[in-house]
């Protein structure tokens, strides 16, 4: 059986070190449009699987529309600078127009439509996460600015959220080649759009080592396992885990692991 070794504060490990507050910006575009934002969209919500994109209620046709359930759009840039052999990245961000945005959502089938307000500043990043269901009459937005910071090939940057929503609060737990002893990386981390705090931490990456790991979500302070499995960290990876669906769900709808994953350049 693993152990799993609690730590109430703060995390000082050989090559790792968790960071709670702290917050360092890095807008991973080289040749950022001066007109433009970055924003990375999922779809967490277990019945929607047909949702449509709207800016400012103009459709955006995207190449994976309509998202289905535990789907994050992709774009691939090309940095022409060097023409000979240009920078090529597959990246979880497609580009809006800055300023005052309405982001808007419409579901078929089940009908329901949704929206958001907010301000886009130029070249920073921001994802959002569509969560809960229409059919439970609550679906909605979480938008959160991502601020990424500067790793390297022995490192990867992740982060945890908690996008299910009938979870309780979880603790992460981390196995490092799936050993037998694991430690904790995130903790007391609430379903986002009823969690401030939650939010608040979202919006940040916290550096590990680049290894293979298993990873164990556990209920807060408990050892009651909600979620578990395994994922290979690569360096310069930046790495969103998130838990989606319903942790009292059956098939499709039942809780599960997500993860958004790309490489810095």
């Amino acid at each position: 059986m693993r152990k799993i070794k609690l730590i109430s504060c703060v995390i000082f490990l050989v090559g790792f070190i968790f960071f709670s507050c702290k917050k360092e910006t890095k807008i991973i575009y080289q040749t950022a449009a001066l007109d433009s934002s970055y924003l990375s969209i999922t779809n967490a919500s277990p019945s929607i699987s047909n949702l449509l994109f709207y800016v400012d209620n103009n459709f955006i046709p995207l190449p994976d529309s309509p998202f289905s359930f535990g789907t994050t759009t992709f774009h691939t840039y090309i940095n022409s600078g060097n023409e000979i052999n240009p920078t090529i990245q597959n990246l979880p961000y497609i580009k809006i127009p800055a300023g005052y945005r309405q982001l808007s959502f419409n579901s078929v089938s089940p009908n329901g439509a949704f929206s958001m307000n907010s301000y886009f500043k130029l070249g920073v990043n921001y994802s959002i996460f569509i969560t809960d269901t229409v059919a439970h009459g609550q679906a909605q937005c979480v938008l959160i600015q991502d601020n990424i910071g500067v790793t390297d090939s022995t490192h990867g940057l992740i982060r945890f959220l908690n996008l299910s929503p009938d979870s309780p609060p979880l603790d992460l737990y981390a196995f490092p080649y799936a050993g037998a002893t694991g430690y904790k990386v995130f903790s007391n981390c609430g379903y986002l759009p009823n969690d401030y705090n939650s939010v608040v931490n979202a919006q940040s990456f916290s550096p590990i080592d680049a290894l293979p790991y298993y990873f164990v979500a556990t209920e807060t302070g408990t050892n009651n396992v909600i979620l578990e499995g395994g994922l290979v960290i690569n360096g310069k990876s930046v790495v969103t885990i998130y838990a989606k669906g319903f942790v009292a769900g059956t098939g499709a709808s039942a809780v599960d692991v997500g993860v958004i994953s790309y490489q810095q350049k």
